[in-house]
C-alpha cells in the first residue's frame, strides 16, 4: 500500500485531498492544527491523524520526531499547512516578531525539518513532495507580505531540494489562485478578484487535485511550479 503525508488536513484543500487519496487506495497520514467537527469523517475513514500547531516550536518538534515511526516508505509528501493572514501595522516590534516566527515557522520551517525527516523514507518509495506555494509568492500583496515573503521562501527551497535530492526524489510546487473563497469574503471583494483573473471565476479545489495527479504520476517533472489561478497571475491587483 502506498503512504502520504499531507499537512493541513484539518479543512478546504487538505481535507479534500485526504479524501481523493484515502479512494485511491493510499495509507493516508494528516497533520492538523486544531480539533474539528470534520476531523472525525477523516478518522472514520482510516486516516491516520496528529495534532501539531507548526507555530509552536516544540509541537513542530514533536511531530518531526514522531513521523520516522509512523512509516518508512514514503510515496507522496504534501506541504499544505498555511497561515493566511494579514500584517498588523499597529503592531509593536515585538509582536510583529512573533507573527512573523509563526509564518516562518509554517510555511518554511515545518517543509524544512518535514523534508529532512522523511528523506529516507521518500527515497526507499522513489517518491515526490509537492508544495503548495503561491500566486502571491511572485508577485505580493502589501497587506500580507509576512505571508508572501515565506512562501516565496517556500518557493526558493522547492528548487533547492528538487536539485539536491534528484534524481531519486522528486520535488515540484502548485501556486494556488481564487481556488475558494472564504465565508468572510464579501461580494465586492469576491467581484473584484473575479474581475482580476481572466477566467472570470472560482476554480474550485478540483484543478488542485487534478495538478498533484499530473505531478505524481509524470515521472520527468521536477523543480517546476505549476499555477492554477485562473489566469490572475497575468493582471496585477
Amino acid at each position: 500500500m502506498k503512504t502520504v503525508l499531507i499537512t493541513g488536513v484539518g479543512r478546504r484543500l487538505g481535507f479534500f485531498l485526504a479524501h481523493q487519496f484515502v479512494g485511491l487506495g493510499y495509507r493516508v497520514i494528516g497533520q492538523y492544527r486544531s480539533e474539528r467537527a470534520e476531523l472525525a469523517e477523516l478518522r472514520d475513514l482510516g486516516v491516520t491523524l496528529v495534532q501539531a500547531d507548526f507555530s509552536q516550536r516544540t509541537q513542530l518538534l514533536g511531530f518531526v520526531e514522531l513521523l520516522p515511526k509512523l512509516c518508512d516508505s514514503l510515496d507522496v509528501l504534501i506541504h499544505n499547512a498555511s497561515l493566511f493572514v494579514s500584517d498588523e501595522p499597529n503592531h509593536s516590534p515585538a509582536e510583529q516578531a512573533e507573527f512573523f516566527d509563526a509564518m516562518y515557522a509554517v510555511h518554511m520551517l515545518a517543509p524544512k525539518l518535514i523534508n529532512e525527516t522523511m528523506h529516507s523514507a521518500l527515497c526507499r518509495a522513489k517518491g515526490c513532495v509537492v508544495m503548495m506555494t503561491d500566486i502571491y509568492a511572485q508577485q505580493p500583496h502589501a497587506k500580507f507580505r509576512s505571508y508572501c515573503a515565506s512562501k516565496a521562501g517556500l518557493a526558493n527551497m522547492l528548487k533547492a531540494y528538487a536539485s539536491h535530492w534528484a534524481p531519486e526524489v522528486r520535488v515540484n510546487g502548485i501556486e494556488p489562485g481564487p481556488m475558494l473563497f472564504l465565508d468572510e469574503h464579501d461580494q465586492q471583494h469576491r467581484e473584484r478578484v473575479l474581475a482580476q483573473t481572466p477566467l472570470a471565476k472560482e476554480g474550485g479545489i478540483a484543478p488542485v487535485w487534478q495538478t498533484i495527479e499530473l505531478l505524481i504520476n509524470n515521472e520527468f517533472l521536477t523543480g517546476c511550479s505549476i499555477k492554477v489561478d485562473g489566469g490572475r497571475s497575468l493582471t496585477q491587483w
